[in-house]
């Protein structure tokens, strides 16, 4: 007989609990490192959430990144003003039609940025492929996915609670 205790299998329940717990400790993580990002770019906490939502987007209306950021146009009008001094964004035609304008990032953004997450990038896929087989990851990309679907309808759903 063996003298090593089997641990008892963890429940779906358990583990989804788990997982949130996880991901409650990595937003805290997230938000400390971009408050301290923020500060190192020179620009506010909402400067910088709306700088990565223009950056992941490729570019996008004012109206657009007001819907996305849960902001008033009033308020994006402002950030964009404030992106542009700092010299991250720039108002630019958009290609599909001229009348709009578009924001995008800018070169200094992208240099800026590679400085303060370019180390962490590296540390990430040092580890994670590492770490991990091509198909786990693939399974922990669809994971993350359909995480932020979730996250998706609960901001949706929040903004909605009024």
């Amino acid at each position: 007989m063996s003298c090593v205790a089997k641990t008892p299998r963890r429940t779906k329940s358990e583990l989804v609990d788990d997982l949130v717990g996880e991901f409650r400790v990595s937003g805290n993580q997230d938000s400390a490192f971009d408050g301290l990002a923020a500060g190192h770019l020179g620009v506010n906490r909402t400067d910088l959430h709306c700088l990565n939502i223009i950056e992941n987007s490729g570019g996008l209306t004012a109206g657009e990144l007001a819907a996305e950021a849960g902001l008033s146009t009033g308020a994006v009008t402002g950030v964009i003003d404030r992106l542009e001094e700092a010299g991250y964004a720039r108002r630019v035609p958009d290609p599909a039609d001229r009348r709009r304008i578009k924001v995008e990032v800018t070169r200094r953004f992208y240099v800026s940025a590679g400085r303060i997450w370019g180390p962490m990038k590296a540390d990430w896929e040092s580890t994670l492929a590492e770490r991990f087989t091509a198909e786990e990851l693939e399974r922990a990309i669809d994971f993350l996915r359909t995480a932020n679907e979730i996250g998706r309808r609960n901001l949706k759903r929040l903004r909605e609670m009024r």
